[in-house]
């Protein structure tokens, strides 16, 4: 009997055939999609997002904390931002990605995007390690050669240590005698990084690498753009005291009253006196710190932030109002001449709100209350109120909890006293009564023996009186 098949049409509101999914359209709009998918601005330039905690209760001269500066990290690989174990850190995930998901699909969709993920984004490191960890250990081999744009920058203090010790990629103690050159293991990583076009890094890394500077050319030949960078830490006078190490998560006093601000210069590695002699790298290190970073601190102080240089510089006020007007989050780039006659970019990480965008959350917060409100649902002020009145109940509960277990311990240790007591008040009874029992068979002894005195005495007389008579 041969097989009967039916087929169904289906329905037109119903999936069609695969070549209305995305694997099924044209490579180009494939490509289109991965890159509005996947290509985002670098993590110092994200905000914070609209319900984040970090935007709200602002006024018009408290600082908004940069959201890469209270990132949540899954991994820390930069040891000075490691956190305590008794810190409480105050951060958020605004910067992270979101998307990468999209990865993990399937492996057409994966090879696919990856080569558009790591090519066309601007990927940001604090630390040169990190970068040297992250690329050289995490990454994969074949996806080094994608990257094309890298920045390093971090307002923490420079590496100046000429030597180390440590291989940071098994975090073991290196066994040759005066270790190795401070940032070979990063210049060893960066070779591998073949596509890079632009490339920003912390200046201790060519203070002593002329050859592998002069060798840029070669190893990168796509690289259109190199730049030292530098990121100032200003903080107000109210909190000039207050923690200034470890992660700046954990500086819950300093993440509203603390600006950042970052700047590049640019250095000519293809032009006719781009030799890169040990004493050129020198030299620019030298440039850069005494002067570069000089010029533009000065300026950011002075202009933007307010501060006479003559009487103290280090004495900053962010919330009087001696900031420069429109300093804030509409407008947070400035292109500012040094004495030298060289141009360069001050980006502000960490700025006040403008008017408009404390307008323009006070409402979308109205709206959202508005709405929660219509659904019979509580505000975020009226959770935040339940959950303080629910640890205040969980807290009285602990509370009542342990003094009612102190006082159960103190009625068990007053029983067990009352106990050893008339176990002991037992034992000296006991010890009287056999102390008592000892004398009356002592006295009992002793009257035997005096009663046999006693007879023994009466018979030695009795046999002298019969002597006599006789």
């Amino acid at each position: 009997m041969k097989s009967l098949t039916l087929t169904v049409p289906l329905p037109a509101h119903q999936h069609a055939p695969s070549s209305k999914r995305l694997l099924g359209l044209p490579f180009e709009l494939r490509n289109l999609i991965y890159y509005h998918v996947l290509v985002d601005v670098p993590k110092h330039s994200r905000t914070h997002h609209q319900d984040c905690h970090f935007r709200q209760n602002h006024t018009r001269n408290s600082i908004e904390p940069a959201a890469c500066h209270v990132l949540e990290l899954a991994v820390n690989l930069v040891p000075s931002q490691a956190l305590c174990p008794w810190d409480e850190p105050l951060q958020c995930r605004c910067a992270k990605r979101t998307t990468l998901n999209l990865l993990l699909a399937c492996r057409q969709l994966h090879r696919e995007a990856a080569p558009v993920f790591w090519s066309a984004n601007t990927f940001v490191f604090d630390h040169p390690d990190e970068f040297a960890l992250c690329v050289g250990a995490r990454l994969r081999e074949a996806y080094r050669p994608l990257l094309r744009h890298v920045y390093i920058a971090s307002p923490d203090g420079w590496d100046t240590y000429t030597r180390t010790h440590t291989n940071i990629f098994t975090d073991t103690r290196i066994a040759q005698k005066g270790g190795i050159p401070r940032w070979l293991q990063f210049w060893g990583v960066l070779k591998q990084c073949r596509g890079m076009r632009t490339l920003a890094v912390r200046p201790e890394v060519v203070k002593r690498h002329a050859a592998d500077m002069a060798s840029l050319r070669d190893w990168m030949p796509e690289l259109r753009r190199l730049e030292l960078t530098w990121v100032g830490k200003y903080k107000d006078h109210m909190v000039s005291w207050e923690r200034d190490w470890g992660s700046f998560r954990a500086c819950t006093t300093l993440q509203r009253h603390t600006v950042f601000a970052r700047a590049t210069q640019v250095v000519d590695f293809r032009g006719a006196g781009a030799d890169f002699s040990k004493e050129r790298c020198k030299n620019l290190y030298r440039d850069f710190t005494t002067n570069f970073c000089v010029y533009v601190d000065s300026i950011v102080r002075e202009r933007f932030l307010g501060c006479d240089l003559e009487q103290d510089r280090d004495w900053i006020f962010l919330h009087d109002g001696r900031m420069a007007a429109g300093l804030d989050d509409a407008r947070t780039s400035y292109r500012v001449a040094l004495p030298t006659g060289e141009k360069t970019r001050v980006t502000f990480m960490a700025v006040p709100q403008s008017q408009r965008t404390r307008v323009r959350l006070m409402r979308a917060r109205l709206a959202r209350e508005a709405e929660l409100r219509a659904r019979g649902r509580p505000t975020a002020a009226e959770e935040q109120v339940l959950k303080e009145i629910k640890e205040r109940r969980a807290a009285n509960k602990s509370r009542e909890a342990d003094e009612e277990a102190c006082e159960r311990k103190k009625t068990l240790s007053a029983r067990r006293a009352r106990e050893e007591e008339r176990r002991e008040e037992e034992r000296r009874e006991r010890e009287r009564k056999r102390a008592e029992l000892g004398r009356a068979v002592e006295a009992a002894k002793e009257e035997r023996r005096t009663g046999r005195k006693r007879v023994v005495k009466g018979r030695s007389v009795e046999r002298e009186m019969g002597e006599v008579s006789m």
